[in-house]
């Protein structure tokens, strides 16, 4: 008999909600999950936490992709994150610098990074 607890309707009282499963990917090293790393922090068994991860994809807010017969979930906004682009970052406020700190001309990025082009002068 299950010590879960039901609502004045008889059915079972969420007890895992999806805040707390989202929660697990700060609980756990890495960019991804599994559904056994959220049954384990949340103690319930890796059916209930596929359908919570399952409830979430369905929502937009994480990804998820199969390797081998393992599904691996991270956050939507992790991998968005990772690709965004803010012009507006200090970072890219001044033109790009090698350290001697003199700006850079794209056109020239390889004499920079492997010395001057030396023309080829042999005859063959």
């Amino acid at each position: 008999m299950s010590d879960q607890s039901r609502t004045e309707s008889g059915h079972y009282a969420e007890t895992i909600t999806l805040e707390r499963v989202l929660r697990v990917f700060d609980q756990i090293e890495g960019p991804t999950i599994t559904s056994r790393d959220v049954a384990d922090v949340l103690d319930c068994s890796t059916e209930a936490a596929r359908q919570k991860l399952g409830q979430l994809h369905e929502q937009g807010r994480i990804h998820r992709r199969k390797s081998g017969r393992t599904v691996l979930w991270w956050r939507a906004d992790d991998a968005q994150a990772a690709t965004e682009f803010d012009p507006d970052d200090p970072l890219f406020a001044e033109p790009p610098t090698f350290a001697s700190e003199e700006p850079t001309d794209a056109a020239n990025v390889d004499e920079y990074l492997y010395g001057p082009i030396e023309a080829n002068t042999d005859d063959e």
